[in-house]
C-alpha cells in the first residue's frame, strides 16, 4: 500500500517533472497514446521507481526561469478597522477583518509563497475582488447556523463554499459567471487519488502533445480571430493551441477534461500581452518557446499538490452545490432553506467581470450570453451615468438582490456582505450608506459592521476619494419577518 498523502503530492509531481529520458515510453510517445487505463498503470509503476528520489530535490529536473510576472491576489487588505454596532457582533467582524497582506513571490522564478489562507484550492487561480480565505474561515465557524445550508450567491472562485465545505457544513454556491461555475466545482469535487494521478497523468500527455507539435513547426489546429492574434505572440497561440486541443481529445471524462481548461484558464493571462487580468492594457512579455507549456506542465502539479491539501482538511461529506444562477432569482434554491449567507456581491461601478474574462471565456467555450446581459454592479453599465442615476441603479440592483435573499433565507438567518466603496462621475458612491437604505426597505435589519480603508485605482475617478478614504465594508444584517 502507498501512503496516500505521499502518492499525491510530492510524488505526483514526479508525474510531471520528469525529463524525457526517465519517463515510461508510454507517456512520452503523445502520437500512440495510451489507453487511459494503461497509462494510469504506467504513472503508478513509476512513482513506485521514483519513490527515492523524493527525498533528493536535486534528482528532480530543475524548472525553468519564469519569464512573466506574477501578480499577487489579497495584496490590499488588513489595516486600521473602524466598527459600528453591538460589541459582541463588532468583535466577530473585527476578527474576520483581521488579516495580513499576501507575502511577495519568492525567487526569480516567481513562485508562490503562500501562507496558511492562501494555501490550498485558493492560491490556483485568480479571481478580481475575492473574499480573503481568513474572512470566509472566521465568519463561517462563528455563524454557523443551527440549521440550513450556507449559502454564497456570488461563489466567485468558491472560497466561501470551500470554507463551510471544509468544515463539515451543507453548503451551496451559485454564480452568473460560468467560468467563477466551473472553478468552484474544480476546487469542490472530492477526488479520490486515483483521480488525482490520472489528472497528473493527463496534465503530462497535454504538455507533450504541445511540445511535439511545436518541435514538428505545425500550423493551428484552426483559424484565430483578430483578438487572438492581437494579444498573443504567434508561438505563444500556437502552444495554447496544442494545449486546449489536446484537452479537448482527452477521454479521461469531464471531470478532468474540466480541471485541465481550468489549467489553461490559469495560465493563459500570464502568457497573454496583458498587462494584468483587471487591465487592457498590453504589454511585451519575453515568453521562450517550450515555455507555455512548461507553465501547463508546473500549474498542473500545483493544482493535484493544492486539492490534496484540501482533500485532507475536509471534514465528513457535507453536501455542496455549485449552480450557474443570477443571484437576483436564485432559481436553484428554495424557500427559507438558508442558515447563513457570506458573500461578496460586486462593487458597483468598479469591476466587469464579463470583460476581464472575455478571453477565459472564449477559450473555454462558455456560454456567458446571460452573464453579460445580467451581471450585477458592472462598470460598463455606470460609466456614462450621472452620480444620481447611479445611485438609483445601484438602489435597485440592491433591492432586487435583497429581496430574493429575503425569500431564501430561514427567518432569524445571518447575512454576511462585504462590499467596497465607488466612484462614478468623479464622486464617491459610498457602499455603507447605500446598503442602509436598500436594508430598510427589505425584510432584513442592519445589525453591525465593520470597514477598512482600502486604496482606488480607477485614473478617471482617483479624485473621488481625496476627502474621505475609499473603504470595503463588513455588513451584518439578520433575516426578520
Amino acid at each position: 500500500m502507498h501512503d496516500t498523502r505521499v502518492l499525491c503530492t510530492d510524488q505526483v509531481g514526479l508525474i510531471l517533472e520528469q525529463p524525457d529520458e526517465r519517463r515510461p515510453r508510454e507517456l512520452a510517445r503523445v502520437s500512440n497514446r495510451p489507453s487511459i487505463g494503461k497509462r494510469r498503470h504506467n504513472a503508478e509503476g513509476m512513482l513506485r521507481r521514483q519513490q527515492a528520489m523524493t527525498k533528493n530535490p536535486s534528482n528532480r529536473e530543475a524548472r525553468a526561469t519564469t519569464i512573466v510576472k506574477r501578480k499577487r491576489s489579497l495584496t490590499h487588505v488588513g489595516g486600521e478597522v473602524e466598527a459600528k454596532g453591538g460589541s459582541a457582533l463588532v468583535d466577530l467582524l473585527v476578527r474576520a477583518l483581521a488579516v495580513d497582506a499576501a507575502p511577495e513571490p519568492l525567487g526569480d522564478a516567481g513562485e508562490a509563497n503562500d501562507d496558511s489562507d492562501r494555501g490550498d484550492v485558493h492560491g490556483f487561480h485568480t479571481y478580481p475582488a475575492r473574499m480573503h480565505p481568513h474572512t470566509a474561515r472566521s465568519l463561517v465557524d462563528t455563524l454557523t447556523p443551527k440549521r440550513g445550508i450556507v449559502l454564497d450567491p456570488f461563489c466567485g472562485s468558491g472560497t466561501v463554499v470551500a470554507e463551510a465545505s471544509a468544515r463539515g457544513l451543507a453548503a451551496h454556491g451559485s454564480d452568473l459567471n460560468p467560468l467563477a461555475v466551473q472553478l468552484a466545482r474544480t476546487k469542490l469535487q472530492r477526488y479520490t487519488p486515483e483521480e488525482l494521478i490520472l489528472l497528473a497523468s493527463e496534465a503530462l500527455r497535454v504538455a507533450e502533445f504541445a511540445d511535439e507539435r511545436r518541435k514538428a513547426r505545425a500550423g493551428a489546429t484552426h483559424r484565430y480571430g483578430e483578438e487572438d492574434v492581437a494579444i498573443f505572440d504567434p508561438h505563444v497561440l500556437l502552444e495554447l493551441d496544442s494545449l486546449r486541443a489536446a484537452i479537448g481529445s482527452s477521454e479521461a471524462g469531464p471531470t478532468i477534461r474540466r480541471a485541465l481548461s481550468l489549467v489553461l484558464s490559469a495560465i493563459i493571462v500570464k502568457v497573454s500581452r496583458k498587462k494584468s487580468d483587471t487591465s487592457t492594457q498590453l504589454e511585451a512579455k519575453r515568453i521562450a518557446a517550450g515555455f507555455t507549456a512548461k507553465l501547463f506542465r508546473r500549474k498542473a502539479t500545483e493544482l493535484v499538490e493544492r486539492l490534496t491539501a484540501y482533500r485532507e482538511r475536509r471534514e465528513g461529506k457535507a453536501r455542496w452545490r455549485v449552480e450557474l444562477d443570477d443571484a437576483t432569482r436564485l432559481e436553484t434554491v428554495r424557500d427559507r432553506s438558508v442558515g447563513l449567507i457570506v458573500s461578496s456581491p460586486p462593487y458597483a461601478a468598479t469591476y466587469d467581470y464579463f470583460s476581464h474574462h472575455d478571453m477565459r471565456l472564449r477559450w473555454l467555450e462558455l456560454d456567458a450570453r446571460s452573464f453579460a446581459k445580467g451581471e450585477l454592479g458592472a462598470r460598463r453599465h455606470f460609466e456614462r451615468l450621472s452620480i444620481d442615476e447611479a445611485r438609483a441603479r445601484w438602489q435597485h440592483e440592491l433591492g432586487k438582490l435583497l429581496w430574493s435573499l429575503a425569500r431564501v433565507t430561514a427567518e432569524q438567518a445571518s447575512v454576511c456582505l462585504q462590499i467596497a466603496d465607488s466612484a462614478v462621475d468623479g464622486q464617491p458612491l459610498f457602499a455603507d450608506e447605500e446598503l442602509r437604505v436598500a436594508t430598510a426597505r427589505s425584510a432584513f435589519v442592519w445589525l453591525a459592521e465593520a470597514s477598512q480603508a482600502r486604496p482606488h485605482f480607477h485614473g478617471p475617478t482617483n479624485r473621488a476619494f481625496d476627502r474621505s478614504p475609499r473603504r470595503e465594508h463588513l455588513f451584518l444584517l439578520r433575516r426578520v419577518g
